[in-house]
């Protein structure tokens, strides 16, 4: 007896510890988060940016010439954006020719290929003041953009004397 006595204070005594709730103690503290952002936007040219139209035969001054660049610049914006280009200069004059190539004779436009953006593309001829390329595209975080540099005829370069006629492009981007 005294040894179910002694069991069952023992089996009383394990039912009573483990029932009671043990109450766990938590601390909690407050860790402020912030994100900054700031308007970002950048253009970066393509590995090969030089754009080269070469009349060398007749059959060059026959028809239209276009010089595709594919991933010609990259984009990234965080907001919506558009781009202008022109040209710094006009063309250079070279002995001989007291006029230059107009400016006019290339357009520039974005090739069908450049992945969706939601922009407006327009095909301006090149000229020394801002000409809008790109209007109201979606913000991204890398879209690279296929140009192509077109002379639809020749006519402008007939009667030119021999030689290198260059500028430089200049794309920019803005964000409203």
């Amino acid at each position: 007896m005294r040894k179910n006595l002694l069991f069952i204070l023992v089996l009383l005594t394990a039912i009573t510890l483990f029932s009671q709730k043990t109450r766990a103690q938590s601390v909690t503290g407050n860790v402020p988060l912030s994100i900054v952002l700031s308007d970002a936007f950048s253009i970066t040219l393509g590995a090969t940016p030089a754009v080269v139209f070469t009349y060398a035969t007749a059959a060059d001054y026959a028809g239209s010439k276009t010089v595709a660049k594919v991933g010609h610049f990259t984009v990234v914006s965080n907001k919506s954006y558009s781009i202008t280009v022109k040209a710094t200069a006009e063309f250079n004059t070279i002995v001989g020719n007291a006029t230059p190539v107009s400016l006019s004779v290339v357009q520039v436009s974005i090739d069908p290929s450049t992945p969706a953006t939601g922009a407006t593309y327009a095909t301006p001829a090149l000229t020394t003041t801002s000409q809008s390329l790109v209007s109201a595209a979606s913000a991204t975080v890398s879209t690279a953009y296929n140009v192509n540099y077109t002379i639809a005829t020749a006519a402008g370069l007939i009667g030119k004397a021999d030689g290198t006629y260059a500028t430089n492009v200049i794309y920019t981007i803005t964000q409203p």
